[in-house]
C-alpha cells in the first residue's frame, strides 16, 4: 500500500465520521421539533384549563355574592371539575411519555457522541500510523495499517 492509498483510507474515515455526525444532528433536530410540538400541545391544554378555572372562579364568586347555590351552577362546576381532572390526568400521561422520549433521545445522543469520539480516535491513530509508515516505508507496517483500517471499517 502506498501513502496515497493510506491517505484515501483516512479520507474515507473522515467522510464516515462526518456522516455519523450529520445523522446525529438530523436526529437531534427531529427530536427537538417533536418535543416542541408536544410542549405546544401541553401549553394549549394549560390555557384551556386556565380559562375553565377562571370561569369556575367567577361562578364561585357569584355564589358567594348571592349566598345561594344554583343547581345549574353546581352541575356546571361539577362538570368543569371532571373535565379539569381528566385533562390533568391526560397531561400527566403526556408528560411521562415526553420525558421517556427525552431520556431515550439523550441516551441515543450519548451513544452517537461516543461513536464519533471512537471514529475520531481511530482516524487520528491511523493518520499517525500512516505518517510513521511514510517515514519508515516498511512493508510490515503497511500490512498492519491495512488490517487496522479494515477493523475500523467493520465497526
Amino acid at each position: 500500500l502506498t501513502p496515497a492509498c493510506h491517505q484515501d483510507e483516512v479520507e474515507e474515515l473522515r467522510a464516515e465520521m462526518e456522516e455519523v455526525r450529520d445523522c446525529y444532528l438530523e436526529e437531534e433536530v427531529y427530536q427537538l421539533q417533536e418535543l416542541r410540538r408536544e410542549v405546544d400541545r401541553s401549553n394549549k391544554n394549560c390555557r384551556i384549563l386556565q380559562y375553565r378555572l377562571r370561569k369556575a372562579e367567577q361562578k364561585s364568586l357569584r355564589v358567594a355574592q348571592t349566598g345561594q347555590v344554583d343547581g345549574e351552577l353546581l352541575r356546571s362546576l361539577e362538570q368543569d371539575l371532571k373535565v379539569a381532572k381528566d385533562v390533568s390526568v391526560r397531561l400527566h400521561n403526556e408528560l411521562e411519555i415526553v420525558e421517556d422520549k427525552r431520556s431515550r433521545a439523550e441516551d441515543e445522543n450519548e451513544m452517537l457522541r461516543q461513536r464519533i469520539i471512537e471514529v475520531e480516535i481511530s482516524k487520528h491513530a491511523l493518520h499517525n500510523e500512516m505518517e510513521r509508515m511514510k517515514e519508515v516505508r516498511g512493508g510490515g507496517l503497511c500490512q498492519r495499517l491495512q488490517e487496522q483500517i479494515q477493523a475500523v471499517e467493520q465497526t
